[in-house]
């Protein structure tokens, strides 16, 4: 059997589960909305800081499969500032945010204890949903590099003839078997708990492309740079 029929099985079925529809999903491509595509970034509504990460909201539990499901926070749990990212492993914005903007903050903020950061995922469709489900197969102490490899690779995997395959190659190297990733996929509260970030996301702080930001309560869409970020982080030290 095709292991790619067998795995997308898997996901409509945990999909169906969370009573949202997968292949409705499928219609759409990774390509972000128009609206990401703006010059500048916006900041387009307010929560408080509090709010953000409310403790044991997003703690997460370790499933039957060992993935994780909750947050998982970069940085020092006391640091002055959190930063919130809801975006998808297809999206090429969001590959690009990482690359230009996630990296050098890391080096210049969440390293150094100023930011703590908390990525989330927000999948626009199928293949997406996979990653993640991947990425947090890994478990928790695995789950931040499995979402660095995904985004850093994403041309490799996205655009591969059989993505599932390219997508198992590169876990492998990972240190998971298939054997794991296919349990991983297969289990539906590992599934849900992806499901359920994205339904967050969008019910809580009205997330509907990505990358999408949260500075301190700020939601930030459209284009970023990391000047403008760090402005604002500066100004909160």
């Amino acid at each position: 059997m095709n292991k790619g029929l067998l795995i997308g099985a898997a996901i409509v079925a945990v999909a169906a589960v969370g009573g949202w529809s997968a292949m409705s999903m499928l219609s759409q491509d990774t390509d972000v909305p128009a609206a990401m595509l703006d010059s500048s970034a916006t900041a387009t509504g307010e929560t408080t800081a509090a709010a953000l990460a409310p403790p044991g909201a997003y703690a997460g539990t370790v499933t039957e499969s060992g993935g994780f499901t909750g947050d998982v926070l970069e940085g020092d749990a006391d640091a002055p500032v959190t930063i919130i990212e809801y975006a998808s492993l297809t999206c090429p914005h969001c590959a690009s945010f990482h690359d230009r903007i996630y990296k050098q903050l890391k080096t210049d903020y969440i390293d150094t204890g100023k930011v703590k950061f908390i990525y989330r995922d927000f999948p626009l469709n199928n293949p997406a949903i996979a990653a993640s489900i991947i990425a947090r197969c890994g478990g928790k102490d695995r789950y931040t590099a499995f979402i660095d490899l995904f985004l850093t690779q994403q041309d490799r995997w996205t655009r591969a003839e059989d993505w599932m395959g390219e997508l198992q190659n590169m876990a492998r190297i990972g240190g998971l078997s298939v054997d794991k990733i296919n349990a991983c996929l297969q289990d539906k509260a590992l599934g849900q708990s992806v499901i359920d970030r994205y339904r967050a996301g969008s019910e809580t702080f009205q997330i509907s492309s990505t990358p999408t930001v949260l500075v301190n309560g700020n939601k930030y869409e459209g284009e970023m740079s990391v000047q403008a970020l760090s402005e604002f982080i500066d100004s909160k030290l």
